[in-house]
């Protein structure tokens, strides 16, 4: 997976998506339960993080790879659903790994 630009790319897809959830659903009730009030700060900082990483990788493969202009807007309004950059990798990256498979 990570010996193509496109595998390193679908890993940054999947640490955005993993530490937006846990923004979402893990520091948002600790801070909101008084457990950990610093939770929110942390992880949004790491989501932050991840998700400018991902947006640079993106409009990276958006020039190189010759993407339309859909594929890295979808992406950039996926990256706001929970769990919506998992799915987008189940339904479109895997079958165009299937189709990459396929034609060597």
């Amino acid at each position: 997976m990570l010996h193509s630009t496109l595998g390193r790319f679908r890993l940054l897809l999947w640490l955005q998506g993993l530490s937006y959830v846990l923004l979402l659903f893990v520091a948002f009730p600790l801070k909101n339960a008084g457990i950990f009030p610093q939770s929110v700060t942390w992880f949004g900082n790491l989501y932050g993080f991840l998700f400018l990483m991902y947006m640079l990788f993106m409009v990276s493969l958006y020039t190189t790879q010759k993407w339309r202009l859909r594929r890295p807007i979808a992406l950039f309004f996926i990256s706001f659903i929970p769990l919506g950059n998992f799915v987008y990798d189940f339904f479109v990256f895997r079958k165009m790994d299937q189709s990459q498979g396929a034609a060597k």
